[in-house]
């Protein structure tokens, strides 16, 4: 059997094994692209508390971070029914048929937190621009002067590059100034933060751990970078960014060895999707759904989206998600010793 189908069988066993499932007609399937990250759990659990109210029933799939086997999981889902398909797309590009597939179905697509290029399709996301602009900007604040390091996402992923262009907005005049010099930039595949750790490693080693910042892209990103800096005694020494506000991350602020995540708060974010789902479930069309405005995208192709602004979190706001009850203080401040945020006081 080809390797596809393997994926395939798998999959549609997967979800056959899922208990408690309402009619297809009141199922909502989502496709996570690497399930593993710490974010997704808190998106799906605010998913799965809005459905639960609304009498909905929720079906997930890990792709495990594999292209193909994302197609197969989504391919399964269509099988089933289900009435709306949310996809946290790996390669969007690799999806766009079975995509297409589902919309065939009559079964409505939300694009989560990443883009999907086609149009008919409800995006809900950050202001993805403003993600990469405010991580440039926090580094800038803390570094206006020396060596920087590019530490980018997937490149198969084309989320990364709206990343990129919101960081740019913000380092490249003073690239153009000659203040900051981007002395080496890589990819992370899958966003693995072992892969940045290797990465990093190879960059220091090649700069003589001349660095000043590190543009981590994400949190997964920023911790293998973190673990490159405390073995060579430069954490909390070397500037970095993040986004995602993974609870390790908030505590590394805390205690003076990350610069800044931003935070996307993924509660927000997976309650948006939700109730929009259910909306579409009871026959609102995606364009008319709540809070949505005219998007377009990267091609051009007009797309209905809601977009959510995100938030620089350094140690002078740490209280931001405390009081949101995103981390609990002693989480936050374990470990912090001295010089603590307002806080950890």
């Amino acid at each position: 059997m080809p390797k596809f189908s393997h994926m395939l069988a798998g999959a549609v066993t997967a979800v056959a094994l899922m208990t408690n499932v309402a009619a297809a007609q009141d199922t909502v399937g989502v496709s996570w692209r690497y399930f593993q990250d710490e974010r997704w759990k808190i998106d799906e659990a605010a998913i799965k508390s809005v459905l639960d109210k609304a009498g909905v029933s929720y079906v997930g799939i890990d792709a495990q971070g594999d292209p193909q086997k994302q197609a197969a999981d989504i391919e399964s889902l269509i099988a089933r029914g289900v009435k709306v398909l949310v996809v946290v797309a790996q390669d969007a590009k690799a999806i766009i048929p079975v995509i297409d597939e589902a919309k065939r179905n009559n079964i409505a697509v939300i694009a989560y937190d990443a883009p999907i290029d086609t149009g008919d399709v409800l995006y809900t996301s950050f202001d993805n621009v403003a993600v990469g602009r405010v991580m440039g900007e926090a580094l800038l604040k803390a570094v206006p002067k020396g060596n920087y390091v590019s530490m980018d996402g997937d490149p198969a992923q084309t989320i990364q590059q709206v990343f990129k262009s919101g960081q740019m907005q913000a380092i490249q005049p003073a690239i153009d100034r000659g203040d900051i010099k981007i002395v080496a930039q890589q990819n992370v595949e899958q966003w693995k933060p072992d892969v940045a750790q290797a990465l990093m490693e190879q960059v220091l080693t090649a700069n003589d751990n001349k660095v000043d910042a590190v543009l981590a892209m994400n949190d997964s990103i920023a911790n293998g970078v973190a673990a490159a800096l405390a073995s060579q005694d430069l954490l909390g020494k070397v500037a970095i960014s993040g986004q995602d506000g993974d609870k390790n991350v908030l505590n590394r602020i805390a205690k003076g060895e990350q610069t800044m995540t931003v935070w996307k708060d993924a509660n927000a974010l997976g309650t948006v999707a939700a109730k929009a789902a259910v909306e579409i479930i009871k026959g609102t069309k995606i364009d008319a759904v709540t809070g949505v405005k005219p998007g377009k995208t990267s091609t051009g192709a007009s797309q209905p989206a809601i977009i959510l602004d995100p938030i620089a979190i350094t140690r002078d706001n740490l209280d931001l998600v405390v009081k949101a009850g995103w981390i609990s203080k002693d989480v936050l401040c374990k470990g912090v010793t001295k010089n603590p945020p307002k806080a950890c006081e």
